[in-house]
Formats: structure tokens, sequence, C-alpha cells
């Protein structure tokens, strides 16, 4: 009668939990950016007056003739053509700012993510292990997935990080 040994597998649960919560981070730091970029500099109530005015003008010149009403059709097109201009100068001035915005906060929150990762790894070390299994149960690849830790059948946090990475960008496409 043959004893068999239950294997057991251990793993760290901070660094099992927190790559792929920094990952998710990473993936949704564009969608924040915009997000904070078109809340921090909105529409002004100028903007906003101009664009309900440009709105009358037309309604305007759609209920008049132009051939029978010229001098009138005339000034209300010079009207809105002043407006219009006056509302896609403003708006490209609020655009520049909005990316500008945009920028700063994917710099911030991108280099707060790398700072919190490389202070992971500067605490842990990358010779830690994530998951420590039974060295058979992936045999032919076991020294690539424990690089750079010397432990066997272990899983390191860089191979961690980039099969969460790889995981979480298929699901996030799906």
């Amino acid at each position: 009668m043959s004893i068999i040994k239950q294997s057991k597998v251990e793993y760290d649960i901070f660094l099992v939990l927190l790559i792929p919560i920094l990952i998710l981070i990473t993936k949704f730091i564009p969608k924040l950016s915009t997000w904070i970029s078109t809340r921090f500099y909105r529409l002004t109530s100028k903007e906003a007056d101009q664009v309900r005015e440009i709105i009358q003008i037309r309604k305007e010149m759609g209920a008049m003739s132009m051939v029978d009403e010229f001098a009138k059709y005339a000034k209300l097109q010079r009207k809105l053509n002043q407006l219009t201009l006056d509302l896609e100068s403003s708006g490209d001035c609020r655009k520049s700012i909005q990316t500008k915005i945009y920028r700063w906060t994917m710099g911030i929150l991108s280099g707060l993510v790398a700072i919190i990762y490389l202070s992971l790894l500067g605490f842990v070390g990358t010779s830690t292990p994530v998951f420590v299994v039974p060295k058979t149960w992936y045999f032919p690849i076991q020294s690539i997935l424990a690089y750079p830790s010397e432990v066997e059948g272990a899983i390191s946090i860089p191979i961690w990080t980039l099969l969460t990475r790889n995981v979480i960008s298929v699901l996030v496409k799906m």
C-alpha cells in the first residue's frame, strides 16, 4: 500500500491580489483621465449662450425666405458666421486645455501606479514567489516561471504580472 502525498499550494495573498488591482487601475487610467479633464474644464456660460443664440438664428433663417427677405437673411447669416467663429475659437482653447489636463493626469496616475509597483518590488523583492506549487505541475517550463526566484515550483512576481496583464487585457476587450 503506497501513501499518496497531497501537495500543498502556497501563495502570498497580498501579491496575488495587489498586482491584478494595479494592472486594472493601469487599464482604466485613460478613461479616468478623460473623465477628469472633461469635468475640470466644461462649457462656459458664455459658450452656452452662444450655442442657444446660434440655434435661435438658424430657426429664424429657416422660417424666412432668402429671396424675399435677402437683406435680413444676409444680416442673420453674417451674425451666425461670427458667432460660429467665436464659438469654434473658444472651443479650440477649451479643447487645448482639456488635452493638457488629460496628459497631466495620465502622467501623474501612471507615475503613481509605477511608484507603487516599484515600491512593492523593492519591499518584497523580485525573487519572492507569488505561488509555490509542486514542481511537477509544469515540469518543462518551471525554471522560466520561477525566474528570478530560485524556488522550485514557484511563479515569480514578474511572471505573475505578465500573466495577469495578459488575462486582464483579454477580459477588458471582451
